[in-house]
């Protein structure tokens, strides 16, 4: 698991709804009535999982290759444990807090948009810095799925897409975040939206993906998801 630096955002004015035909394009736009609130594994806390492949797969029930949630944290405590998956957590709100693993160095998260990654192998644990936070986490099934994950922030980033093979995901933490594919489809995404554009699609196999802060104040994540 890892960032992938070469992989960047970019920028365009959509509407919420694709302005141009996206019948080539199966995609799904999701909004808080779409999650589902649950606690954590360990008991110790909540979760709102947004996303979860395959659809039905669940933390107690079938193995799931990857899922996306944003987490409630309000006390210093331990993180559940989900071995062999891979982990990312980015700080949505607040002042932020250290993660104390038990198999590499303190990761300290002090501002929104910060990001580590780590092994759900590992024990974990959080130290707030100044109050609560809420934080956007994905975890991929190590040997199934691999895992791109980016905050979008200031400057616009454009990537290649490959449809055939790889999954997009795209939530707006806050502000208005601006998702361009030339020629095909435009959306804007509010605060809390979800766009999930799966594999498997009968595009040419790379397309250029423009994602675009539209404020200044719009902090979001790019997830991509490829099978091993």
């Amino acid at each position: 698991m890892k960032n992938d630096p070469q992989h960047n955002v970019v920028t365009q004015p959509a509407n919420e709804r694709p302005t141009k035909p996206v019948t080539a394009l199966a995609v799904q736009l999701l909004g808080p009535g779409d999650y589902r609130l649950m606690p954590w594994k360990n008991g110790l806390g909540t979760t709102t999982e947004i996303a979860i492949h395959p659809p039905g797969a669940g933390l107690a029930g079938q193995p799931f290759d990857w899922r996306v949630s944003m987490a409630a944290v309000t006390a210093d405590g331990e993180f559940s444990r989900f071995p062999g998956y891979e982990r990312s957590i980015l700080v949505a709100e607040g002042a932020g807090m250290e993660l104390d693993f038990d198999a590499a160095p303190t990761a300290r998260l002090d501002y929104p948009g910060a990001m580590t990654e780590f092994s759900g192998d590992w024990c974990t644990r959080s130290r707030l810095l100044d109050g609560p936070v809420r934080d956007f986490n994905v975890m991929t099934a190590r040997g199934r799925v691999q895992q791109y994950c980016l905050a979008l922030n200031r400057a616009p980033v454009e990537f290649i897409w490959e449809p055939p093979t790889e999954t997009l995901l795209f939530y707006c933490i806050r502000g208005t975040l601006i998702l361009k594919i030339p020629e095909l489809a435009e959306w804007n995404l509010e605060r809390d939206q979800c766009l999930l554009i799966p594999a498997g699609q009968p595009e040419p196999k790379r397309i250029s993906v423009m994602a675009i802060p539209h404020t200044r104040d719009t902090l979001a994540a790019a997830v991509r998801f490829n099978k091993v």
